[in-house]
């Protein structure tokens, strides 16, 4: 009867350690690649801002929301997008997309909404 007992002991903590490997594995091989994305609502607009940013401040003021990415400030409001002072026209069914590289260039594209 001890010899049962010690048996499934042992088969139990076998399977144990077969459960830890395979979550040790399962999160390494998922591992997160530092991107991020957060997306905003501007009116009926949608502004994402996705890649591999490290500091992102966001502040809404009276016609839309003021985003800082990497240093970058980007203003995006009902009917203008403006880049480091550079502006440009929206129409209403446009969407907005910041994309941050790794080497920490900002693009920004403009795309119908979907």
């Amino acid at each position: 009867m001890v010899w049962i007992m010690r048996g499934l002991v042992g088969v139990a903590l076998a399977l144990g350690l077969v459960i830890v490997f395979v979550l040790l594995i399962g999160n390494t091989g998922s591992r997160d690649d530092g991107t991020e994305s957060t997306s905003l609502t501007v009116g009926s607009r949608t502004v994402t801002v996705a890649g591999h940013y490290k500091t992102l401040s966001q502040e809404s003021v009276a016609d839309g929301v003021k985003i800082i990415v990497e240093g970058h400030e980007i203003m995006v409001t009902e009917d203008q997008l403006s880049m480091d002072g550079n502006a440009q026209v929206l129409e209403p069914e446009e969407n907005v997309t910041v994309f941050v590289a790794k080497n920490g260039s900002v693009r920004v594209s403009v795309a119908p909404a979907n």
